[in-house]
Parts: C-alpha cells; sequence; structure tokens
C-alpha cells in the first residue's frame, strides 16, 4: 500500500474525488457524491499502523464531517485487497450472485412450463459435444467453466442447432458461477433476441452494460471485463446477425460480421473471457471468420464447441428405452431436447401408446400442452384455434423479422392480426362472463408458449425454437404461393421442429421451401435438404463452398451432379458418394468414417482428409516427386501470386485461407491441390495453427523472391 499514486487510480476509477488538501503521507482522503449520499473514505498507506494513523486521521474526519460527508476509515493489507473490496463494494458482488441465482430458478420454472404437468424438477441433461473439433467425454459446464480459470483472454463460442440447448447451457455456465461462493469472476449474462429496433452490437453492448451496472461506468464494467473480474456471456449471438442468403457476397456479409468481430476482440485483452453461443451461422464457418481468428490468433485463445444431438439414452429410464427400442421408431429423429424432455415426463399410459404410434409423438406434445393451456388459463380457446393463433404470431415474425416484441405491441398484434379468431371465442362465453377483446388478447399474450422475459423491457418471445419452429412450418406448407422469409434465420428452428416428422410431412415442408431455398446459404440448404428428404441428389450447388456439415447414413448425388464445389471441414458418416455424379470437386479437411464411393475420379479431390478405409487414402497418398527446381510451375505461381500479388511490395500476412486458392477457373482443383502440396514439399508452404490455412516459410523468403523474379 505504499504506492499512493495505484491507490488514488483506483479510486478516481470508481468515480471518487481524491481530495490531496486534506491527505497526509501516512493516509489518502477521497469524497464520493451519488445523489443524496456524500461519502468520504480516509485510506491508510501503512495498515500496520493502525493506532497511530487512527488517531492521524480524526482532524481530516472532522473537517469532512462538517462538510456533510459521512466518512469511514480503511485499512487494507495490499493493493489486490483495496481492488477486490471497492470491486465487491460497487457492483454489490453478493446481491449480483443472489440475483443470477434467482434468473435461473426463473429459467426453470420456464422450462417445466413446457413440459407436461408430471413434470416437478429440471435437470440440464449433457449433451455430446466437439472442442475444437475434437469429441470431449468431459461434463460440457466444467469444461467451459474450468477454462475461465486459466491466465489470458479467451473467446469461448458454443454452437448448436436452432432448440439443441443454447440458452440451457448458458443458464447452466452462469449458475454455476454465481454459485462459485465468493471466489472467482462473476457473470454478465445478456440474451439477444431479433427485435424491431435498428442493432450495432457495440451499442447493444453497452447498452446492456449501463443497464445491468447503473452504479458505475460502461468504461469501469469493460476494464473489468478485461481484468477477468466479470465473464461476459452473450446467449442467442446469431440473433443480431442477418444472413441474408446465398446471393450476398463474401465481403458483404463480411461488412455485417466485422463490427461485432471488432468490438469483441477489443475486449479479449488482459485476462478477458466472453462466451458466445450461436446457431451454426455461415459467417462462424466461413472465410471470414477464419480470417479474423487467424488475425487475433496471437492476441486471445479460441474454443469453439459444437453440440451435437442428444443422446436418447440419456434421457430416457432404462426400461423407457427399452420399450422405444423395440419399435420401429427413428431414435434419431427424435433427438430434440423438447421431445426428449416430453418422453421423459409423460405417464406409463401415455408413454405406451406413442410407442404404438410413433408418427403423432411431435403431434400429440403440441396437443397435450395446448389442452393444459385451457386448463391453465380457463381459456375457451381450442386446440385447433390456439394453433392457428400461434402460426399468425410466427408468420408476423417471420414477415417482420423480429423475434421478440413488447407485450403492449403484442398485444396489439394479437387484436390486429387475430382479431376473427378472438371474435369466435369470445362467443363461446355466456354474455355474462364473455372477456373483452383486449382481456383476451392479454390473456394470450401470456400463453404457455410464450416466454414472459424478466428483463426490463418486458419482452416476449416463442419459449423455445421448437415450439417457434413448429409454427413457422405449419405457415410454410399451408402458404399457397412462394413462402419466402424476410430473413434464413427463420428457416432453421422449421427444419429442426419438423425433423421428427413422418417423411411425407418433411417432405411436404422441403416442397413448401422451394423458393425460398435459393435464398439459403449453400451448406444450410444441403443440410436441410439431408434433413427433410433423407438424400442429397438436388441442383443448386455449383460453384460453392459448403462448410461444417456432420452428416450420417445418405447418398450423395445418386442422382444429379454437383460441379465447381468445395466442402471444407465437413464430417461424412455410414454415407455412400456417387463420384461418377461429381464434377471438379475437393474435399478440404474433411472426414469419411465408414464411407463408401461408387469410383474415385480425377476430378474428386482431397485435401487433409481422413477415413478409417480406404476412402481416401490412395488419394492422399501421391507419389510426388520430390522437386527443388529453380522454376515454379504456373500453378505454383498462381498460388505465389495469390499470396503475394504482382504489385505489392511486401506479403501482407502470413497466414492463407486454402479456399482463397480454389476461387478460379484456370486452374483444375486438382491441379491447385497438387501445387500446394508441392510449394508444401519444397518447403515454400508449410502448415499453420489451423487445418485451413498454410502459412509462408520465412526462412524460405529469400528463395521465394527469386522464384518469383522479384529479388
Amino acid at each position: 500500500m505504499k504506492d499512493a499514486q495505484k491507490v488514488i487510480t483506483l479510486f478516481r476509477k470508481y468515480g471518487f474525488e481524491y481530495r490531496g488538501n486534506i491527505s497526509s503521507n501516512d493516509y489518502l482522503a477521497f469524497t464520493y457524491k451519488s445523489g443524496f449520499f456524500h461519502n468520504a473514505e480516509l485510506v491508510s498507506l501503512y495498515p500496520n499502523d493502525k493506532s497511530k494513523i487512527e488517531k492521524e486521521m480524526e482532524s481530516s474526519l472532522r473537517s469532512l464531517e462538517r462538510l456533510g460527508f459521512s466518512t469511514k476509515k480503511s485499512f487494507y493489507d495490499s493493493i489486490d485487497d483495496l481492488e477486490k473490496a471497492l470491486f465487491d463494494g460497487f457492483f454489490n458482488v453478493r446481491d449480483w450472485r443472489a440475483k443470477t441465482r434467482k434468473e435461473y430458478d426463473e429459467h426453470s420454472d420456464k422450462i417445466l412450463k413446457s413440459l407436461p404437468s408430471d413434470a416437478v424438477n429440471y435437470n440440464y441433461i449433457n449433451v455430446p459435444y466437439l472442442k475444437n473439433g475434437k469429441l470431449s467425454e468431459i461434463d460440457l459446464i466444467k469444461d467451459v467453466c474450468s477454462s475461465l480459470t486459466l491466465d489470458g483472454p479467451l473467446l469461448s463460442i458454443i454452437e448448436a442447432p436452432a432448440g439443441f440447448g443454447k440458452t440451457c447451457t448458458s443458464y447452466e455456465i452462469i449458475n454455476k458461477l454465481a454459485n462459485n461462493n465468493d471466489r472467482g469472476p462473476i457473470p454478465f449474462f445478456t440474451e439477444f433476441s431479433r427485435d424491431r429496433q435498428a442493432r450495432i452490437f457495440s451499442h447493444i453492448f453497452i447498452r446492456e452494460v449501463d443497464r445491468s451496472f447503473n452504479s458505475v461506468s460502461s468504461d469501469v464494467v469493460i476494464e473489468e471485463v478485461k481484468g477477468g473480474r466479470i465473464v461476459v456471456v452473450l446467449d442467442g449471438f446469431d440473433e443480431i446477425l442477418h444472413d441474408s442468403g446465398s446471393d450476398i457476397d463474401s465481403s458483404s456479409k463480411f461488412e455485417e460480421a466485422e463490427p461485432m468481430l471488432e468490438t469483441i476482440g477489443e475486449l479479449l485483452t488482459d485476462n478477458a473471457k466472453i462466451i458466445l453461443t450461436s446457431r451454426r451461422s455461415a459467417i462462424f464457418d466461413g472465410e471470414v471468420f477464419s480470417e479474423w481468428m487467424e488475425r487475433y490468433s496471437d492476441k486471445f485463445k479460441i474454443n469453439r464447441y459444437r453440440l451435437e444431438k442428444p443422446e436418447v439414452k440419456d434421457w430416457l429410464s432404462p426400461s423407457r428405452l427399452r420399450m422405444i427400442s423395440e419399435t420401429e421408431i427413428n431414435i434419431t429423429r427424435l433427438s430434440n431436447p423438447v421431445l426428449l424432455s416430453y418422453l421423459r415426463f409423460v405417464d406409463d399410459v401415455t408413454f405406451s401408446s406413442l410407442c404404438a404410434n410413433t408418427e403423432k409423438v411431435v403431434e400429440q406434445y403440441f396437443k397435450s400442452m395446448l389442452e393444459r393451456e385451457m386448463d391453465r388459463q380457463q381459456l375457451r380457446m381450442s386446440p385447433d384455434q390456439q394453433k392457428e393463433f400461434l402460426k399468425i404470431i410466427a408468420s408476423d415474425m417471420c414477415d417482420n423479422d423480429y423475434t421478440s416484441d413488447s407485450k403492449e405491441r403484442l398485444i396489439n398484434t394479437i387484436k390486429e392480426k387475430a382479431g376473427s379468431i378472438i371474435n369466435e371465442v369470445r362467443k363461446l362465453y355466456s354474455p355474462k362472463d364473455r372477456p373483452t377483446i383486449d382481456k383476451l388478447a392479454t390473456t394470450l399474450s401470456n400463453h404457455a408458449f410464450f416466454d414472459r422475459s424478466n428483463r426490463k423491457d418486458g419482452h416476449i418471445e416463442f419459449i423455445n425454437e421448437f415450439v417457434f419452429g413448429n409454427y413457422i412450418a405449419e405457415k410454410i406448407i399451408e402458404c399457397e404461393g412462394n413462402w419466402i422469409s424476410s430473413d434464413e434465420r427463420f428457416v432453421e428452428p422449421a427444419v429442426s421442429s419438423y425433423a421428427p416428422r413422418s417423411g411425407a410431412e418433411r417432405l411436404n415442408l422441403w416442397v413448401g421451401l422451394s423458393e425460398m431455398k435459393y435464398f439459403l446459404d449453400p451448406s444450410s440448404r444441403m443440410k436441410f435438404e439431408w434433413m427433410l428428404t433423407g438424400d442429397i441428389s438436388e441442383d443448386g450447388y455449383a460453384g460453392v463452398e459448403i462448410s461444417s456439415l456432420n452428416i450420417r447414413s445418405t447418398d450423395f448425388f445418386k442422382e444429379g451432379i454437383i460441379k465447381d464445389c468445395v466442402f471444407n471441414d465437413c464430417t461424412f458418416n455410414d454415407s455412400f458418394f456417387y463420384f461418377s455424379n461429381f464434377h471438379e470437386v475437393t474435399f478440404i479437411n474433411c472426414n469419411f468414417w465408414d464411407c463408401e464411393h461408387s469410383k474415385l475420379l480425377d476430378n474428386v479431390n482431397f485435401y487433409n482428409c481422413k477415413s478409417n478405409n480406404e476412402f481416401v487414402q490412395d488419394e492422399e497418398i501421391e507419389d510426388l516427386v520430390e522437386d527443388q527446381s529453380d522454376f515454379l510451375t504456373d500453378v505454383e505461381k498462381y498460388i505465389l501470386h495469390k499470396i503475394w500479388p504482382i504489385g505489392s511490395t511486401s506479403i501482407e500476412r502470413l497466414h492463407h485461407f486454402i479456399g482463397i486458392f480454389f476461387k478460379t477457373n484456370d486452374f483444375t482443383k486438382k491441379e491447385i491441390t497438387k501445387g500446394i502440396r508441392k510449394l508444401k514439399q519444397r518447403g515454400i508452404l508449410q502448415d499453420a495453427h489451423s487445418v485451413n490455412f498454410v502459412e509462408i516459410n520465412k526462412e524460405r523468403f529469400s528463395d521465394i523472391k527469386i522464384l518469383m523474379g522479384r529479388s
């Protein structure tokens, strides 16, 4: 505590005024005014001489009290103790942890509300996940939280399809941090949802910070985030990304994503920890994000978690699992947390009847919940009428690009768009008991399938992506014209919610998306085609890049043709590839487990791929003749010119995304693949931190200049 300047700096950070005129060599005086409260604190620089310095402080204390200040003498053992005391006081850490635990309890209650009445306890159930591309056996929450204790800045990205538990995972993380007694960082949790307001990420972040910590400035909060005392958890990051479809080029997507990524990058210094949850957005899978990660690779670490389908065995008792295994149910199609929760909690009679008629599982879930809603709210609105009403609201959200709205505006939307249903329902009441339109609309705004947010702005949204997607899908199927949403973000919930349905119902949805699919990102489109039709064979994938697919048990292009396409960072299981229908297709960093193909042809290429059989082995191990000649082949020149463009005096980046080399019509993809390998063999290029990148070998820079005629 001998460093007086550090003490002054710390107090000033929190808004105190240093009063040098009443300080001494042994203690420092600070005052703080906030509305009605005027406080003063005298801080000893020598805590071991407490009795002596306490007496010295008396005259200064009386001076401050005469000026109207409430005074306090403080003796901190170290700068760290002082810093912690100021943080605990201004951020009210104990109350903040209690508030977070209360939010978790309310979240649990909302989950139970969407389940059968037999459900009395909420338990988070772990799902399989990949961490940085590898399957992990460690408890997800434990792994994420333990990484927060490591030194240095860290960004954790938790990705999952719609309805696969991103928000539940976020709540488990903040609850674990809140229950960490008085040790460890506190969570700052923000749920994003798409509302009708214009969105700029940095503004949203500061707004949320100011709203949550109103006793300190946002600058102080950001400083504590960087110091690691506050862990930022941003749930639903994709809600503020506007994926506008495959017709938007990569530079436009970068312009949209860049400010958000840069804001995050600026926060990730010192010991900052940020956790993002997001659906699998094309922005996170593409070149832009890969380059952003590479750019910051020396400044902070990134852990990417990808949640996989839940395991049925983790949700059902052994007896129920045995019963359902003895049916013809495709269990993998039921691997949705909402449906598995339903099957977990229904009574034995209902469970047995569902096993006898498995196509009705989804329908029965919604029917039982809507009937329960009639009892819960004493609502004389049949399940069919409720379904129509919910479809109207879901459709309005798709048409007007929002997923959350204020209660007042939702009630107005209900009255405006569902007025005919409300009037039909009102007729079911006697004149004496008949509710007004306003009262009935208010009742519907409290529907069990809506989530009444605890946030101050009182926004309301569908309770989960599965329910939301179900009503979007039903609206798509009944649409007489061509259904096109304002944003492709609304398609994934619809597809995910219909994946457990019968083959005919799934096909109906795919037909309903016949126009919208041309606006989808190619990777999403291929995944949705597989989920709804069971195979992949349609046209429309020419000249595109497909990223981060995880597909199993399907036929690839048994019919139809795919050409000039690059698959990047995909995993295929138990699938068959009809390579005779593949033309100039390249697989980069892909895994093929238990896969087969018809016949390997020259126009199918592999780079950094793996398989557990002969699928890619013969192709990957080529007899490349050692070449240390003084000349570059044309394709080698092309690759090096992409790295060091003609006219440029220097190489701007050490690392380069492999995908950019394939964007040319001058060479075949096989020629480019061989060119990269040869340059690596010659020691000119080498592997980078990420398998999707190569880097220039700096030690060979002189040779490169000579080979390229730049010396």
